[in-house]
């Protein structure tokens, strides 16, 4: 049986900002693998970053894999990207793999912050969401960066459960007609192989001390107390979520009116009436729009 430890420990048994289609989607393909069979789904559904390492990081010729953030041209504008999987970690800049590390966000805020060169910012979004390690606070550094100066949030199409909390930071955002924002939730998934080790005559006897170091063990199923406790976390996550939305957003969608929406996402024109979004727009429209805005203001 084929083990992926690493993918294992950031998808099962942990708080996850991801919209549920997408999170299932990604656990279908990954759990196979990761287990050695399919698995079913049932149940309810509950809604490295010190010191900027990615500064240092080399590719195979020794060149630095990270110059500084894209820039538009000589419009003063800088381009940062949010698409794919969010996950905490990872020495790149945009998405690789289909995924963005908060890591890169970081390290292009800080620099966009620090330059004078660089006037104006888009954050470029579309993600399904993603880890809850690190969103927060790379939320807070865009949310930083645009007291400072104007960050044009553009959906290129998603922003759903973590991109949605990196977009509603930006000072304004713009979503297309199809686009999707909202999601404002938590996810978390258990698995139970128990059945499948049963059917291949394995058998494994946790040994452990303490009475919760076996909590959300995959060889069994899991118990009543200890989904509770896990309901309970993803609750005290999503509150995390809302009050941070609502402080970036600042009067124009209440705490609330975020919790009422009950993690739904919202097409284009009603995620604007929800307040979650500025205005419906086409992104390169929206982009081009924001660069002449910014070269009047230089001029």
């Amino acid at each position: 049986m084929t083990h992926y430890p690493q993918i294992a420990a950031q998808l099962f048994n942990r708080p996850l900002l991801a919209h549920r289609g997408t999170l299932e989607q990604y656990a279908r393909a990954m759990a196979p693998r990761i287990f050695g069979g399919p698995v079913t789904f049932g149940g309810e559904w509950q809604a490295g970053l010190v010191g900027e390492p990615i500064r240092n990081e080399v590719d195979w010729e020794g060149n630095p894999t990270y110059t500084g953030p894209r820039m538009i041209g000589k419009t003063g504008v800088a381009v940062i990207e949010a698409e794919g999987a969010l996950v905490p970690k990872g020495k790149w800049i945009g998405a690789m793999c289909d995924a963005t590390s908060y890591e890169g966000i970081h390290a292009q805020v800080s620099d966009c912050r620090a330059s004078k060169d660089i006037r104006g910012v888009i954050l470029e979004v579309d993600s399904f969401g993603g880890a809850v390690a690190g969103a927060f606070s790379c939320a807070d550094a865009i949310h930083q960066l645009a007291q400072e100066k104007p960050v044009l949030a553009v959906l290129t199409e998603h922003a759903c459960s973590a991109a949605y909390l990196l977009a509603s930071a930006a000072t304004g955002s713009v979503i297309p007609k199809t686009g999707l924002a909202g999601s404002v939730g938590v996810i978390m998934l258990h698995v139970d192989y128990s059945k499948a080790l049963d059917k291949a005559g394995v058998n494994i006897t946790p040994i452990f001390s303490g009475a919760r170091k076996n909590d959300y063990s995959p060889y069994e199923a899991l118990g009543e107390d200890v989904y509770k406790k896990a309901v309970a976390e993803a609750d005290t996550v999503r509150d995390m979520f809302v009050e941070a939305v609502a402080r970036y957003r600042n009067g124009r969608v209440t705490a609330d009116a975020l919790r009422n929406t009950e993690a739904e996402t919202f097409m284009g024109a009603d995620a604007v009436k929800m307040g979650l979004i500025d205005e419906v727009g086409d992104p390169i429209l929206a982009a081009n729009t924001f660069i002449a805005e910014i070269g009047r203001q230089a001029a």
